[in-house]
């Protein structure tokens, strides 16, 4: 039984800093992710936006120069 606890304990231990140096190694990649998450938030109120011009006829939405 002791063999054993020493096997995980062993695994755990390795285990660990690989985990840890794998979320810092590429920080650009932290950015990157952020960067493109934010793009896609923007994309999807721009979408809803246009489609709320439409359905609703909101006048002030359509004449924005981003929707003619």
């Amino acid at each position: 039984m002791g063999k054993k606890k020493r096997e995980t304990l062993k695994k755990e231990q390795t285990s660990s800093p690989a985990v840890v140096s794998a979320g810092n190694k590429d920080g650009f990649s932290r950015v990157r992710e952020n960067l493109l998450l934010g793009v896609l938030v923007l994309y999807v109120f721009l979408l809803g936006l246009g489609t709320l011009g439409e359905v609703f006829e909101v006048e002030w939405i359509l004449n924005l120069p981003l929707f003619r």
